[in-house]
């Protein structure tokens, strides 16, 4: 099998994460996985517009909620990840979201979604838990790219994905504003179907 794109983004650090973030992670050459687990997804009120048109343009999960059934599908192709997040909540509504990250160098990833848009994200090992601190937001037209402060939208976004057993991890997604604090985030724990 050949190396994954979190193989190869991470290199000797890769060793470092328990196996249970190495199997979400190791898939390639046209290889699926999925994942499922609970989630909660929140914001503030006040920012719903704006979450609005992130969502327009492909991005983030709409609905906040508790207990938010979740199922994440990856496919690997070549040095390409995509991602299918889908949410059914307590009350039978159902968000999605999808996304495509791919390889930028050591230790950094770019994730885009719809219409151009993406993040650049650093990408490290630790004690245990792979993190991800955005370093970025970009909107690219052909080769034209316009580079976006994290500031000037929802703030700077950071992941981190712990192991909670053998099969299972804990996922925290968020996003800090300067002037606003937390102004996003999603968490919960996933195991593999």
């Amino acid at each position: 099998m050949s190396v994954s794109l979190m193989q190869k983004v991470l290199g000797d650090d890769w060793q470092q994460l328990p196996a249970v973030i190495q199997r979400h992670y190791r898939i390639s050459d046209g290889q699926q996985s999925r994942l499922v687990g609970e989630m909660a997804i929140g914001y503030p009120s006040y920012l719903f517009p704006l979450i609005w048109v992130i969502h327009l343009f492909g991005g983030l999960l709409l609905w906040r909620g508790q207990a938010a059934q979740a199922e994440v599908d990856k496919t690997a192709d070549g040095e390409l990840l995509d991602w299918q997040r889908t949410m059914t909540y307590p009350d039978g509504k159902t968000d999605c979201f999808s996304s495509r990250m791919s390889y930028a160098a050591d230790h950094e990833l770019i994730e885009t979604i719809g219409f151009g848009f993406g993040l650049r994200l650093n990408v490290s090992v630790e004690n245990g838990e792979l993190l991800y601190r955005s370093n970025g937001h970009f909107w690219q037209c052909g080769s034209l790219r316009m580079n976006i402060p994290d500031w000037l939208l929802l703030g700077s976004a950071s992941i981190s994905e712990r192991a909670v057993s053998d099969d299972e991890f804990y996922l925290d997604f968020s996003i800090r504003h300067p002037w606003w604090g937390e102004s996003y985030y999603y968490r919960g724990n996933f195991r593999y179907r």
